[in-house]
């Protein structure tokens, strides 16, 4: 159905509603200046927000317009994902297209176009083609966001040097000054997100207050170093503002409302495309027993790699990581121009040996980049570093752009790396490469779009844990990512850590949970590509193991059944390749007890419940190896009582019992 509305004064509205009615926007034009606002249940969530653009050396392009026209359409339907949380992904709302035309003598044009879904909206510009607006730079975009209270935000710092990798910070929402998003904010009655969908060739969008002390977020687009937001050429779309909307934060988790703003599946063939777990030459580099450098300390030597490859083969997991492999990692490589060659193996690593070797034992090795944050250096090599991998056998990359600004002056968020990104995550696709991306623009989706876009860190990750000289993270870090970083999409934390004993070198640093806890991770933070981060010899017979080599990576369904942002979570998944279920549940510094309702297993069917609960004196600082296995029979029916000490968790496999 559509609704043709022509322009007949000064003042209009045009209201979309959800298709069950509870999430209402409305585009409102008046004396020729354009805003929107909306609705919750009733509620006001965002009041009266302007639109528009301030383009470099041109007029605005935010007042004097007239609607030339608007149409409304239902849509419902679903789609399969080649991976992700849930197989089939229920795609339903009601879209709105409004035609812009400025009254002057330029009539320039914009369209916007909104989305409103049961949970939230999405609403882009478009830039249709047109005689008076072709190539142009956008100055500053002036959508803002009214927010109708001085909402609880949970949020990280913008411009800042570490990019993504920082703490979450809660505070009142007239504290922040400039926010990267997901954006959480909060209060009893609901809970909000804004972020952005669809991130093509265009600025990444932080948040920043209009005034000191202020409820009104503006977009603040991240400049390149010539000041300049956007370069642009219509016909182009933005990228989807997104504001997701529910009763609790908890239920946030459960929308799939940024993937479905973003384009369907362009890659014809998928079927190298593979979720799967991987471990490899990493933690030990961080925790000072060995060096990314050549030499006496080097990690990646052949015999090192093979030692992980052999454990790999016999204990489930399809991939071996070798950070250091390739010439360029001497010295302080981050604190220099890029030395990099992408295709030549350090001295002590025999890349054909080492892959060689992987293929006959069932196991493929996990290519590095390292890029250092020089763009034009990698991009130089992109093309043949990838038909390298290709050669031997390399289905799957691990990107790095370590360093404060990428080629010495762009921002990581910025449209140039935007533009980087898209295109390494094409030329990966050409030579059938999946891409596990670190230090790199945020997600905002594109995993649909290009399925080979597995995973990414943005996040202050286990990392930090090993060898951070601030000590590592918070112990309720982990139960804040799925409520805020989570939400964008999937997350490589690289959880797994069961020794807690590495003080000898890292004399201020400590994994800040319980064992039980490093295996509920797995489930609560979201990612196709999981680490088993800690060293085969950590994990050799050790009892706990069994979880990480059973729990999956792909998913038939997946449900956040409770939490509360940075106390605790529950999330159970079901594998997409049998009937089995898992569920992982965390708590931040204190300990809690938990009772969960199986409610999401099928009905009338009995399960073996295997759980790896915290011991009776476990605790995150003082006995954080303390767990217990145990097993009961449980139905739909049943309810589950799990004991969580300080910095603890559990994690539950459900077997269905015949």
């Amino acid at each position: 159905m559509s609704l043709l509305a022509q322009a007949q004064s000064n003042s209009e509205t045009i209201e979309v509603l959800s298709p069950n009615g509870q999430v209402k926007v409305s585009f409102l034009l008046e004396h020729g200046s354009i805003y929107y606002q909306v609705g919750f249940k009733n509620m006001p969530i965002i009041n009266k927000s302007s639109l528009g653009f301030e383009l470099l050396d041109k007029p605005q392009l935010a007042q004097n317009f007239k609607i030339v026209a608007s149409e409304q359409t239902q849509v419902n339907q679903s789609w399969q994902a080649v991976w992700g949380e849930n197989a089939q992904v229920e795609n339903n709302y009601t879209q709105a297209i409004i035609r812009l035309a400025q009254q002057d003598q330029l009539s320039r044009q914009l369209n916007i176009h909104f989305r409103v879904f049961n949970d939230g909206v999405g609403f882009r510009y478009e830039f249709p083609q047109q005689p008076n607006l072709t190539s142009f730079a956008i100055s500053k975009e002036l959508t803002q966001f009214a927010m109708a209270e001085n909402y609880t935000a949970w949020w990280i710092p913008a411009y800042r040097d570490q990019r993504y990798e920082y703490q979450y910070l809660k505070s009142a929402l007239s504290s922040i000054d400039y926010a990267h998003t997901p954006l959480l904010m909060q209060n009893k009655k609901v809970a909000v997100a804004i972020h952005e969908a669809a991130l093509v060739d265009y600025a990444s969008m932080t948040l920043k207050l209009l005034t000191d002390n202020h409820k009104t977020l503006e977009a603040d687009l991240v400049p390149w170093a010539n000041g300049v937001k956007v370069y642009a050429q219509a016909p182009m779309s933005t990228p989807w503002r997104t504001i997701q909307v529910a009763d609790s934060a908890v239920q946030l988790i459960n929308s799939n409302l940024i993937l479905n703003l973003n384009e369907e599946n362009k890659l014809q063939d998928v079927s190298w495309i593979e979720p799967s777990k991987y471990m490899g030459i990493w933690w030990e580099m961080h925790i000072g027993q060995k060096s990314w450098s050549p030499g006496p300390m080097q990690g990646a030597t052949t015999e090192r790699a093979k030692q992980y490859i052999d454990f790999a083969a016999k204990h489930n997991i399809k991939g071996v990581l070798v950070e250091g492999w390739n010439k360029g990692w001497e010295g302080n490589w981050w604190e220099r121009k890029p030395t990099f060659i992408f295709d030549q193996a350090v001295d002590g690593f025999d890349l054909a040996q080492v892959s060689q070797y992987a293929q006959e034992k069932g196991v493929e090795l996990v290519g590095h980049h390292e890029t250092a944050a020089g763009i034009a250096h990698y991009e130089a090599q992109m093309e043949q570093a990838f038909a390298y991998y290709q050669k031997h056998g390399i289905r799957s990359v691990k990107m790095g752009y370590v360093g404060t600004r990428v080629d010495g002056g762009e921002w990581h968020h910025g449209q140039f790396m935007v533009r980087h990104f898209n295109k390494l995550i094409k030329t990966a696709a050409k030579y059938q490469i999946m891409v596990n991306a670190h230090e790199t623009i945020k997600d905002t989706g594109l995993r649909r779009t290009y399925p080979n876009m597995m995973t990414r860190e943005c996040v202050r990750g286990m990392e930090y844990n090993g060898g951070s000289p601030d000590g590592g993270n918070l112990p309720n870090h982990t139960v804040i990512i799925p409520f805020t970083r989570g939400l964008s999409g999937p997350t490589d934390f690289t959880p797994g850590i069961f020794n807690f004993a590495y003080q000898e070198k890292r004399p201020n640093n400590r994994v800040p949970t319980t064992l039980a806890k490093q295996l509920a991770l797995y489930v609560t933070i979201y990612s196709p590509q999981q680490m088993a981060a800690d060293l085969p010899e950590n994990y050799q017979d050790h009892p706990a193991f069994q979880f990480i080599y059973d729990v999956p990576t792909d998913w038939r369904k997946s449900i956040a059944l409770a939490g509360d942002v940075g106390e605790y979570l529950v999330v159970a998944r079901q594998d997409k390749h049998s009937e089995q279920w898992f569920l992982g549940a965390t708590s931040n510094e204190d300990a809690r007890n938990l009772s969960v309702q199986l409610d999401f297993l099928p009905k009338g069917q009995k399960f073996k419940a295997v759980i790896y609960a915290d011991g009776a004196n476990a605790h995150w600082q003082h006995n954080p190896a303390a767990y217990q296995i145990t097993s009961q029979q449980v139905t739909a029916k049943s309810n589950l009582s799990l004991q969580l000490a300080a910095g603890g968790g559990a994690a539950v496999q459900f077997i269905p019992v015949n």
